[in-house]
């Protein structure tokens, strides 16, 4: 009966421990200068999940950094790029890259009307990659 309590105790002080919150490392292995607190919160509540679709490019907003596309017959999306301006993610395709001459492009010299294969971030509204068609 007592070695049964022994193990009870044992195992809660285990749990109780398993479940601190621990502090985050820093950017260098031992130094813990910048070490910004709890780790607990930061992820975020559920996977951002990646939609891969083919579409056309319907509108450029450069002040905006938005691209508006038409991926069906009546479904039209307005997305954001996250990366800053001239590193954006837009390929050119092997066809499309004989008839420009480039394989990557900025958001400048995306032409209004390109057929294009998309992936986003739908939950955040963010463009991941535009492939020309």
């Amino acid at each position: 009966m007592a070695s049964r309590l022994i193990l009870l105790l044992a195992v809660a002080v285990c749990g109780a421990t398993a479940q601190q919150k621990t502090v985050s490392s820093s950017t260098r292995p031992g130094v813990n200068d910048n070490a910004s607190g709890a780790l607990e919160g930061t992820r975020p509540e559920k996977v951002l999940k990646v939609v891969k679709d083919k579409g056309q490019v319907t509108s450029i907003d450069l002040q905006k950094r938005t691209v508006l596309f038409s991926l069906g017959k009546a479904k039209s999306i307005e997305l954001s790029f996250s990366q800053p301006t001239g590193r954006e993610q837009i390929k050119a395709g092997k066809k499309a890259t004989r008839r420009i001459g480039k394989n990557r492009l900025r958001l400048e010299e995306l032409p209004a009307g390109a057929k294009v294969r998309i992936q986003y971030y739908p939950l955040l509204s963010q463009l991941l990659e535009v492939v020309i068609d």
